[in-house]
């Protein structure tokens, strides 16, 4: 039996046909668009911009088969995300809603940087029919050997993003370690940028600024600044005429104003969708003093942070088992708490009769004692009148006009109680000047360094943080307990300038805001005053018959 031989068998290629250059079924021409991107606002990009526009615009109008839909353009945006590309969202519209067949682009990179993205797009522009041509890779989506390819080219161009990511922020940080700090001033109120690049002072937008502080400083909360800047018609630094109280509070817990600058305050934490957070500890910061003008003395600036502490301490006692809002609709609210239990006294209108006539007055009492089953607290703490406040605290700045040299003896004594001691003082003048020198090392490191060698150098720089942070708390901690001598030193000064005015027995609120720190009231009425210079007075408010 003779033997069958296998037949020969010769394999001939597909040719790989997109119909990219024909027109459609019918000879009706194919509607083609193009889309160009450039990343940044450079000027040296625009011409590479409008190189793009023209090019496509020349290359489609010159094929017969070819009808130029628009050539779709975003300027200025980064391709890592498409939320912000509106010519891209509007390419993609325009494909879903069928008018067009063919894109055009330059390259992966130009069309999309993230991986994800860019074949999810491709994906649904091919099930939609719509081929999509890469020049620079000679790739055309609606042939079917263009998947991996495209798989691999997308995910270079998301790695060279990445990379351009970690060299910007490197960048970044090392401008950071120089004390080279960029403040954008478009919204930013009370400062401009010069010629230079450096903040000046706007007077005229300094002056909201320091009326802000001083409101807040002579007992305003920031919910009644704001409503004091839109009752007087003032913008804010967008030039909007609605001011929040979360916007005052930025401005009052801005170091900048101060002249610092706080370096790093949000990070990114996706270079894909460019989310910045803030920056809760995950990554360092850089304070530079002395860094622009100030608007406000850092010592008043200093009295803000101090008088926010104090208030945002009077919101829960100590174990922290209560609450309270702050308000400034009386200079005694927020002020005066129970002997008994430590809760707040609160304002309350009470009715009483004399000589068979009724009339309201006010009274200050224990807010448990009004509301003893919704506290759980059976307080006897009995109320004061209002009347009788305002009377004896008047009563006792007379006396305290007449006891000047003993008040001053008194606070002064207090005073140097919170102080800082001969030894702590030279400590804290031996920490800065090791601070300082650490800076200057980190300094010089910063201006060796550079990406390429950055390892070298980063060792040594993170060893020298360690030893800055080690250094700082302990000069914070003892900075912290002179500012707080220095601001009863300056209340000192401020309660002796309303004596040296005093010349009536008439009750003035903004004395009592401006030096009282704090005040207790007993079951016997006792009133104990805590005012902000140290010293502490008593008196008995009972009514006047």
């Amino acid at each position: 039996m003779s033997e069958i031989r296998s037949p020969k068998v010769r394999v001939i290629p597909a040719k790989v046909r997109t119909g990219r250059n024909e027109p459609n079924a019918g000879g009706v021409k194919k509607r083609v668009a193009a889309y160009a991107r450039i990343s940044t606002n450079d000027p040296s990009q625009a011409g590479s911009y409008e190189l793009q526009v023209a090019h496509y615009t020349e290359f489609i109008q010159s094929n017969p088969n070819w009808e130029l839909v628009k050539v779709y353009c975003d300027e200025g945006i980064s391709g890592t995300s498409t939320k912000k590309r509106l010519g891209f969202q509007n390419l993609i519209n325009d494909c879903v809603e069928g008018k067009i067949d063919y894109i055009l682009t330059k390259s992966i990179s130009r069309f999309a940087r993230n991986t994800l993205d860019c074949l999810r797009y491709i994906r649904e522009l091919k099930a939609l029919g719509i081929g999509l041509y890469f020049e620079k890779e000679n790739i055309d989506t609606l042939d079917t050997k263009s998947e991996l390819f495209l798989t691999i080219l997308s995910s270079m161009a998301q790695e060279e993003s990445r990379s351009i990511s970690e060299n910007t922020r490197w960048g970044i940080k090392k401008r950071f370690q120089r004390g080279i700090a960029h403040i954008p001033t478009t919204y930013f109120l009370g400062y401009d940028t010069d010629e230079n690049g450096n903040l000046v002072i706007n007077e005229k937008e300094a002056a909201i600024i320091k009326r802000i502080y001083y409101d807040f400083l002579n007992g305003k909360g920031t919910v009644t600044i704001a409503k004091e800047l839109m009752r007087d018609g003032i913008l804010t630094a967008r030039g909007n005429k609605t001011w929040t109280s979360d916007s005052v509070y930025k401005i009052l817990t801005n170091e900048k104003f101060c002249g610092n600058a706080l370096l790093q305050k949000t990070v990114t934490v996706d270079y894909l969708t460019h989310k910045r957070i803030r920056n809760d500890g995950r990554e360092q910061q850089y304070f530079i003093r002395n860094h622009h003008p100030a608007i406000i003395p850092e010592e008043d600036w200093n009295a803000v942070q101090q008088e926010m502490k104090r208030r945002s301490n009077m919101f829960r006692n100590p174990d922290g088992k209560y609450k309270q809002a702050y308000s400034n609709k009386s200079c005694f609210s927020n002020i005066l708490f129970c002997e008994e239990c430590g809760h707040p006294i609160v304002r309350r209108r009470l009715t009483s009769e004399r000589n068979g006539e009724k009339f309201l007055y006010t009274a200050w009492q224990c807010r448990t004692r009004i509301h003893p089953k919704k506290y759980n607290v059976n307080c006897k703490a009995k109320f004061v009148w209002e009347s009788a406040l305002e009377r004896e605290f008047m009563a006792l700045l007379q006396d305290l006009k007449e006891r000047k040299e003993e008040l001053i003896q008194e606070a002064h004594k207090v005073i140097k109680e919170y102080d800082l001691s001969s030894a702590e003082k030279a400590r804290k003048m031996n920490l800065e000047a090791q601070i300082e020198q650490i800076n200057e090392r980190i300094s010089e490191l910063a201006e060796q360094s550079n990406s390429t060698v950055a390892s070298v150098y980063e060792a040594s720089i993170n060893h020298l943080y360690y030893e800055q942070e080690l250094l700082q708390s302990e000069h914070d901690e003892l900075s912290n307990k002179q500012q707080e001598s220095k601001h009863m030193e300056r209340h000192l000064e401020t309660l002796l300038t309303f004596l040296y005015e005093l010349n009536e027995s008439e009750f003035n609120e903004d004395i009592f805001r401006q030096v009282i720190q704090r005040g207790t009231i007993n079951h016997n009425q006792k009133v104990t005053l805590e005012f902000k210079c140290g010293i502490k007075r008593m008196f008995i408010a009972l009514r006047q018959k």
